[in-house]
């Protein structure tokens, strides 16, 4: 409860902002317009964690940008993974980006609805608020932001990073490259979910006899922690009509999650017996690092 106040207070401080920017300098354009984008992600990867196998995203997405600063979009995330190519999540955002001096940041809210097959860390989460502020030093730009993430449970989450831009070209066909560090931090509960999807889908697997599984997961300590640290490269080509971005980034993930489950199952013949179990996934035993990266191309009319 104390985290949710804390949350809220942020947010309140940040629509204050709003309100204030709103009148004087609200957003960087002077126009509004609509911009289509494809994206290719490499392999979804959430706070230093991804499944046992690759998945990568191929993202189709339209948006309306208001020039007042607001904006909302659409997205649908096809999982092309060989032999199970399918739609893996439909996602609604909406939300209102300011700049005012050297400060910059972004309001929004986002739903989320994740098909039941998905292998993602994230397919448990159905949407969430959040806010970000950033402030450019000239030498370096340095941000946070703070997120509720609502799943089965409701999970508070912080980004810290710091960056600094190197732009060069014409208005019309700008290049821009931005070293960036960050890291994440979050409550544990979307992993909780998770790993409940992911052992349900296992013991029906293995054992035909089951012909249903109630399971229960949780981490023992699922208050906000450290989960990873990343670098990234984002290098962006805009043409003001169309444009380009690719952003590599590698991943160092901290503190491993622990996660045990007590499942109920229901045989063929009707007979329930119940099991606890330590159910923390290898990959979560013995933490990789992990590079991914993702590419997109967009048009604006």
């Amino acid at each position: 409860m104390q985290q949710l106040k804390i949350f809220t207070f942020f947010v309140f401080i940040s629509f204050l902002c709003l309100s204030r920017t709103f009148a004087q300098s609200s957003s960087d354009s002077t126009h509004s317009y609509w911009k289509a984008s494809v994206d290719y992600l490499s392999n979804a990867v959430y706070n230093g964690r991804k499944d046992s196998a690759v998945l990568p995203y191929i993202t189709p997405i339209i948006g309306y940008y208001h020039k007042s600063g607001l904006y909302f979009s659409a997205s649908v995330a096809y999982a092309a993974v060989a032999n199970e190519n399918r739609i893996d999540y439909f996602s609604l955002d909406a939300g209102y980006n300011f700049s005012i001096q050297n400060f910059s940041g972004d309001v929004r809210a986002n739903k989320t609805f994740y098909n039941a097959q998905s292998t993602a860390i994230k397919s448990d989460i159905k949407g969430g608020i959040g806010a970000d502020l950033s402030y450019d030093f000239n030498f370096l730009q340095a941000g946070i932001s703070a997120d509720v993430i609502f799943d089965n449970k409701t999970d508070i989450a912080f980004n810290t990073n710091i960056a600094h831009a190197f732009s060069w070209g014409t208005e019309n066909r700008q290049w821009s490259i931005t070293p960036t560090l960050a890291a994440n931090f979050s409550s544990l509960y979307f992993y909780e979910g998770y790993t409940n999807r992911r052992v349900g889908k296992a013991i029906k697997k293995i054992n035909p006899n089951v012909v249903s599984v109630k399971s229960t997961t949780l981490v023992p300590n699922p208050g906000i922690t450290l989960l990873d640290y990343e670098a990234s490269l984002p290098l962006m080509y805009d043409a003001k009509k169309w444009g380009i971005a690719f952003t590599p980034t590698y991943a160092i993930p901290m503190n491993k999650i622990e996660t045990t489950t007590t499942t109920t199952y229901t045989l063929k013949n009707r007979t329930t017996y119940t099991i606890t179990n330590n159910t923390t996934p290898a990959s979560e035993k013995h933490l990789a690092n992990s590079f991914f990266a993702e590419l997109t191309i967009y048009f604006k009319f």
